[in-house]
Formats: structure tokens, sequence, C-alpha cells
């Protein structure tokens, strides 16, 4: 993804960023929704309620993200061979047990959440403060859950 001004410039950082973290947003979402269809357990009604929470923020989310790289001058990404071929994480969910499915989850955040962290190193000098907004956002809400994914396995 590339700056629409076609010249490298410090927004093509933020379009770079944003972008694997759309990928992986949507990845997620999917993900997210299937173990909410998906899994068995006792504690089906928690984690089922839990997931439906997760894949809404997400998706809420998948569309702030879209809509900064515009801002920022770059096109969204919008396929799911681009999201695989810039996302951090896969789409494969090999997990029979809800156990295993929620471990699957918090790898997956926790990914997300460094990928972050290393998104806001990139770009903080280059004074897109709305990019680190909308990162530091996104930010808490994968620390977040990962404290929710770890109690609810403990």
């Amino acid at each position: 993804m590339v700056c629409s001004c076609k010249q490298s410039c410090a927004c093509d950082k933020s379009i770079e960023v944003l972008s694997r973290l759309l990928a992986n947003s949507y990845i997620l979402f999917l993900k997210t929704q299937n173990i909410h269809w998906n899994v068995e357990s006792c504690a089906f009604r928690g984690i089922h309620l839990m997931t439906e929470e997760h894949y809404n923020d997400l998706f809420a989310a998948i569309d702030v993200i879209a809509e900064r790289i515009r801002m920022v001058g770059g096109k969204s990404p919008a396929t799911f061979k681009e999201f695989l071929e810039i996302a951090s994480i896969n789409d494969n969910l090999n997990a029979e047990t809800s156990e295993e499915m929620l471990k699957a989850l918090l790898l997956d955040h926790k990914t997300i959440r460094d990928d972050i962290k290393n998104g806001i190193k990139t770009i903080n000098d280059s004074d897109d403060f709305g990019t680190v907004d909308v990162l530091n956002s996104r930010l808490a809400f994968h620390e977040k859950i990962i404290w929710m994914l770890k109690s609810t396995i403990a």
C-alpha cells in the first residue's frame, strides 16, 4: 500500500501499519465469529456472549481503520487475498475444544497487540497523531481481551 501522493513519505508507514491492522482485524473478526458459532462447552453461554462482544467491536474497528487508511492517502485493502498476504495472523482454526479455541484467540490478540506496539513506534515521530490515536485505541482493546481470555482459560 502506497500513499496516493505517489512519493515516499511519512504516510507510507502509517498506511503499512494500518493495512496490517485492518487485515489482522478482519481475519480475527472471522475467527472469533467461527468460535461464536461453533464452540461447544459447559461454558457455552459465556463464551458465546463474550465472542459476540468481541466480533462486534472488531467489526466497528474495521471501518475506522479502513477509513483512516483513506484519510492518510492510501487505498484500503479489501479482499481476502490481500488480507492474507499482509496479515500477521492466519485464518486457520485447528481447535477442537473450547479451551483450544480460546488459546488460539489469545495468541492472535497477543500477536496483534505486539504489531500495534511496533506500529506506534514506527510512526510515532511522523506527526500522524490521528493514526497513533487509532492504534492506541485498538491496543487498549486487545490488551483487555488478552486479560479476559487469560481469565476465562484459567
